[in-house]
């Protein structure tokens, strides 16, 4: 939000220098980006909060300054000098609305207007704040916007056809044409405006093309309006089309201040493009928008920030809010009334912050957090150290982590070999290649690889996060994988990885059942969900042998269909002094074992080791048919 420093004096006297008033409204909760001169004009740059729309405004930040410097908004000429008096001969116009989707409708009709370029003063000022000049009519419906923070909106009553309109939902897949000259498909539940004939306006957001002022207009119809914040967002969004009007509705507006901008934006009319007012003044709303009361109670506020602070200074706070403070027959309770324009007060603890940041969050002691620390492990506990672990693991073996987005594409899910109608799927994506929640972190690592390979000849990448399976929201699963892809590793090498992971970790499975060989790339995929319920980190300390190992090599020859890993374990099987075996090579039907023996109370003679070789060649021949070679 720009406000030039010039156009915020018109509403509050201002003592503070520019950097101090910066300073001070950065402390109570508007943040000042930045503080610009142009010309001779001071312009803040705020970051306006979500739930403060109210700062939208020009007037809005004059209102936090006002309660800054401890004074009041002067009162502009404008609230008085408009009288909305029955005209003669007033044009016709019929509105038909449905207060579900448009709450108040507000408008008038000017004729014999001109169309012409804004005078210089309104033109600079429009500039200052980002927008591009156009006529007076627009130019004055953009600067009362910013002024006073209701957006509103002008149409050529001449080309409402049948004098008609009528505020409707649209059915989804209409064609409407923006003023800015585009083309749209309307999304279902828009909310538009038709005339007797077509759609004229996208409520809320864009005006339309065949409605919009030119430089023939000579009559006008002005409308301000309550809209619904859902309905806008999610037009906004399907759309992907967002206004200055859009940004201030999706957050609620003022519901009160229809009838204030509209008699701001005919005196202007009146005033830059001449014409008279010809039609009642419509208000069409289902009950008044009135103000509401809030009670706070002294000692909650005393608890909830941790301080005491004089009543007569959260009177006064209060009370520079403009939210009358009154206190009650309980000398504990003060009552407030929360003007319309104040959305975001809506309880108690509401108001408490109100006074903590205008007492000055500054002037809070600093103090420890007090009370014991909890021993007992939150239900949403999450041990990250368990997560690095394994990262760390993957990084020591030579691969790079990566985090690819959850989004994906249809031609994404179909490539992964799953049916686009199985998979969870967004109601607005940004993009169509951002559609569907990814099934399987194979998709983002296979796209790393390629992207990759133009510079890097040997790529090894792992992704740990998570992948959501179910096709609707009813049987929906999401879970954490842990993913890696490889093309310059065999399977053989990717296996020994995981070995090594699960031995880390003391999980017994065997990892083969994990990896696939996909072309020239080697692909792991572990459910890690799963894989945490199967960790045993617990570790008994084993002191080192005093007696040194003896190792030898074992040469058999097997059949093709006999499985190393379940030679391995006979061998093992065969003698409590064997505490390592593995594949050292293979050829053809032979293979070539790693013996390693070991006795921890005494040195192992040759004879001892025969004997068990000798067991073990037996067992061999027994089970596999397997022969030593010669």
């Amino acid at each position: 939000m720009l406000a030039p420093l010039s156009w915020l004096k018109e509403y509050v006297d201002i003592t503070l220098s520019p950097k101090e008033l910066g300073e001070r409204l950065t402390e109570v909760g508007l943040g000042t980006e930045r503080i610009s001169k142009v010309d001779e004009d001071t312009i803040f740059e705020f970051e306006i909060t979500p739930n403060r729309p109210d700062l939208l405004s020009i007037i809005g930040i004059a209102r936090e300054i006002a309660a800054i410097e401890k004074t009041k908004i002067k009162s502009a000429s404008w609230r008085t000098q408009i009288k909305f008096l029955k005209p003669q001969k007033p044009l016709p116009l019929t509105i038909n609305t449905d207060f579900k989707i448009n709450p108040r409708f507000t408008g008038i009709i000017i004729d014999a207007i001109t169309i012409k370029e804004s005078p210089a003063w309104l033109k600079k000022r429009l500039e200052k704040v980002g927008l591009r000049p156009i006529n007076n009519i627009v130019d004055i419906t953009n600067y009362v916007m910013l002024e006073l923070g209701n957006p509103l909106h002008a149409f050529d009553y001449k080309k409402i056809k049948g004098n008609t309109l009528n505020v409707v939902q649209a059915n989804g897949g209409e064609e409407f044409k923006s003023v800015d000259g585009i083309t749209y498909d309307l999304p279902k539940g828009a909310v538009v405006i038709k005339d007797s004939e077509k759609i004229i306006d996208l409520c809320g957001i864009k005006g339309g093309f065949n409605s919009q002022i030119s430089n023939e207009t000579k009559t006008i119809f002005i409308r301000v309006p309550i809209e619904i914040s859902t309905l806008i967002r999610k037009a906004s969004q399907a759309l992907g089309l967002r206004s200055e009007a859009s940004s201030i509705f999706e957050r609620g507006v003022n519901s009160s201040g229809t009838i204030d901008t509209l008699k701001r934006c005919v005196g202007l009319v009146l005033e830059l493009a001449g014409g008279e007012i010809k039609s009642d003044l419509y208000d069409l709303k289902k009950s008044d928008f009135s103000t509401w009361k809030l009670k706070l109670r002294l000692d909650r506020l005393s608890k909830i920030l941790g301080i005491n602070i004089a009543e007569k200074n959260v009177l006064s706070i209060l009370d520079s809010l403009n939210l009358s403070p009154k206190k009650t027959v309980d000398k504990n309770l003060i009552e407030v009334t929360v003007p319309t324009y104040r959305n975001d007060l809506k309880i108690e603890e509401d108001l408490i912050e109100e006074v903590a940041r205008l007492y000055g969050y500054n002037k809070f002691p600093k103090t420890l957090p007090s009370g014991q620390i909890s021993t007992k492990q939150i239900p949403y506990f999450k041990d990250y150290k368990l997560e690095e672990k394994v990262k760390n693991i993957f990084a020591s073996l030579g691969f790079s982590e990566i985090y690819t987005y959850s989004l994906v594409g249809e031609n994404d899910v179909v490539d992964a070999g799953f049916d686009p109608e199985n998979i969870l799927r967004i109601d607005n994506p940004v993009s169509r290649d951002f559609e569907y929640l990814r099934p399987t972190l194979k998709i983002g690592l296979k796209k790393a690889l390629a992207q990759n390979k133009p510079n890097f000849e040997k790529i090894n990448l792992f992704e740990l996060g998570k992948v959501y399976l179910g096709k609707n929201l009813d049987h929906a699963i999401e879970d954490y994988f842990l993913s890696g892809i490889s093309n310059s590793k065999t399977f053989f090498e990717i296996k020994g990885l995981l070995e090594e992971l699960f031995n880390q970790l003391g999980i017994t499975d065997d990892p083969s059942a994990f990896i696939q060989s996909e072309d020239d790339t080697v692909v792991f995929e572990l459910n890690f969900s799963k894989l945490l319920g199967k960790i045993n980190l617990g570790k008994a300390f084993v002191p080192i042998p005093k007696y040194p190992p003896m190792a030898e090599d074992l040469s058999i020859i097997a059949s093709s269909n006999t499985k190393a890993m379940d030679v391995i374990n006979e061998i093992k099987n065969q003698s409590n002094l064997i505490v390592d075996v593995s594949l050292l090579d293979k050829f053809e039907n032979t293979r070539t074992f790693h013996i390693v023996y070991q006795d921890k109370n005494k040195n192992l003679t040759s004879d001892e080791i025969s004997k068990i070789r000798s067991k073990i060649l037996k067992t061999l021949k027994s089970k596999f048919g397997a022969t030593q070679k010669e």
